[in-house]
């Protein structure tokens, strides 16, 4: 056991990159920090299904002991620059309160990071750690998780279409208002590379208008609810699509950007999210738009099955 008062230069740490064959340490350190059982082929999905993409460690002798994920994507921009997402953030338990965590953020900003121009995450209420960046470089985002059970059942007006389907709907695909850059690629990576069979499509159709939600069947340990991940298609029929699932589906869960204070809807959660630009770049720079870039619930890890 580690004694409190031990300081970290006592400790003899070495820094580096995950590699496949650290599963097993890192399904541990996952188990330990969060209480839940993560796959082979998750780990393998989430860090390894790219070459920008990686896990960056802390190892004390052979033994894992911290850890952060990184996930590239592009931003939704004329250059399709290429940022970072920050996933699996964790320390074993006996480990922190000894900077190690820091240690981490520091290393991977130095050596990743040079010519990134934005890290975003989505930090839960106890670790806002963000790289070192200035408060002026961050801006937050905060978002309301509810869940709302099925109201009276109107006329079926969508239809369920199988995820497999995404391709003969390319053309609808293109979102210039996201925050992240999505096409069919991006797709296929996100919802059929990995558990392809937990989603699904929901269309809409009105006025020669055509909009589409990306759907999870959320498995309970009694039942299932509807979770909403992704939209693409038509923007000006998207509230009535969403009002017409509110209608058909039992169970539903989505997030919104305000707080909400319809009686039928009840509060799960609150999301914050912090993108951090570089030292290069100010949040006070009127031509960032992409600063307003929609997010969804899919671009988050909140609702990925594991294993």
């Amino acid at each position: 056991m580690i004694k409190k008062n031990l300081k970290l230069k006592k400790i003899k740490l070495t820094f580096r990159k995950l590699k496949l064959s650290d599963y097993k340490q890192f399904e541990k350190l996952f188990y330990l920090s969060f209480k839940k059982k993560i796959s082979y082929d998750f780990f393998k999905w989430r860090y390894f299904n790219d070459e920008l993409s990686f896990c960056y460690a802390a190892f004390d002798s052979s033994n894992l002991v911290a850890n952060v994920g990184i996930k590239s994507l592009k931003l939704n921009s004329e250059n399709k620059e290429i940022i970072f997402s920050r996933h699996s953030s964790m320390v074993l338990k006996r480990y922190r309160g000894l900077k190690i965590y820091s240690q981490i953020l520091q290393k991977v900003r130095k050596k990743f990071f040079k010519y990134a121009k934005i890290i975003f995450m989505w930090p839960n209420k106890d670790n806002f750690a963000s790289f070192g960046f200035r408060p002026r470089e961050i801006f937050k985002k905060n978002f309301y998780l509810y869940r709302i059970e099925g109201l009276k059942k109107k006329t079926i007006k969508t239809s369920d279409i199988n995820i497999n389907k995404i391709y003969l709907l390319k053309n609808f695909l293109k979102n210039r208002s996201s925050f992240i850059f999505k096409d069919l690629n991006y797709f296929k990576k996100r919802y059929l590379d990995y558990r392809k069979q937990d989603y699904f499509i929901n269309k809409f159709d009105i006025k020669k208008s055509s909009s589409f939600f990306i759907l999870k069947k959320n498995k309970l340990k009694k039942g299932f609810n509807i979770v909403i991940l992704d939209h693409f298609g038509s923007k000006k029929i998207k509230s009535k699509h969403f009002s017409q699932l509110i209608n058909e589906k039992e169970e539903l869960i989505f997030w919104s950007k305000k707080k909400n204070y319809n009686l039928n809807y009840k509060l799960i959660n609150h999301i914050n999210l912090l993108i951090c630009l570089t030292k290069k770049n100010s949040i006070k720079n009127k031509n960032q738009k992409f600063l307003n870039g929609e997010f969804m619930l899919g671009d988050t890890d909140s609702f990925i099955t594991l294993r």
